[in-house]
């Protein structure tokens, strides 16, 4: 109605739809610990971008929204807002699919929503059975 565009200048809908919450770090999260850790963005053999992982953060969110994802993959067509988070438990990282839209994938096998996957140094993370790019772990050391 001509009414509820006056009160809201958005084409009529209230502006609080449209901001997303940040995916909160799980009650069992820890902060990372580990020095040198990043997703290096990988297409084939080639190196495209790298995103630090800086220590001291409970979680890390991945998607297509800037306003709420840490690593941010606009280019990424088949990516959600929010579509998984990385998030240390320890000396350990894990990856929560976030109910995304085309699934999460660790090394070629899509992993359940919700449920924590257990990541290795060298992890291949893609964010549909048909992405332009692999997300690939690096700086974490092997487990002792």
């Amino acid at each position: 109605s001509v009414d509820r565009c006056r009160r809201w200048p958005l084409g009529g809908h209230h502006p609080q739809r449209h901001m997303a919450t940040k995916f909160p770090a799980p009650s069992w999260a820890t902060e990372t610990t580990h020095a040198n850790l990043a997703l290096e963005v990988r297409s084939g053999g080639t190196l495209l971008r790298r995103h630090e992982l800086p220590r001291g953060r409970r979680v890390f969110v991945i998607g297509r929204q800037a306003d709420v994802a840490d690593v941010v993959v606009r280019d990424d067509e088949t990516a959600s807002r929010q579509h998984c988070a990385i998030v240390p438990r320890g000396e350990r990282l894990y990856l929560i699919d976030l109910k995304s839209t085309r699934g999460t994938f660790v090394d070629g096998k899509r992993i359940r929503p919700n449920e924590p996957t257990q990541l290795g140094g060298g992890a291949s993370i893609t964010l549909s059975d048909a992405p332009p790019y692999a997300l690939v772990l690096v700086g974490l050391p092997a487990p002792a």
